[in-house]
């Protein structure tokens, strides 16, 4: 069962898009905010995709980001690994 929450973006907004664990302090803390300030995301919790697309998931992913660590952030055309706060805020114009 893929457990994927999506949402639509305003025409206000960048596009955002979270691949997370569902496990993750951090990965929680990052939609927890998004929610707050009322950004739409879409959002993929790569640890319960079934295995192959796990899998082939991972693949794609240890290319911009071998350490494999999460969240990983994709807002427009940017990739921010990891909760950083700040450049998030800063990508999504909240600074």
């Amino acid at each position: 069962m893929k457990n994927t929450r999506e949402t639509t973006p305003t025409n206000t907004q960048p596009e955002i898009r979270l691949i997370t664990l569902s496990t993750c302090y951090f990965c929680s803390l990052l939609k927890k905010r998004l929610d707050e300030k009322g950004f739409m995301y879409t959002c993929t919790d790569i640890d319960l995709l079934p295995d192959e697309e796990r899998r082939n998931r991972m693949e794609e992913i240890r290319k911009f980001n071998p350490e494999e660590t999460f969240p990983i952030v994709i807002i427009g055309n940017k990739a921010i690994v990891g909760f950083q706060e700040e450049r998030i805020k800063k990508e999504l114009g909240l600074l």
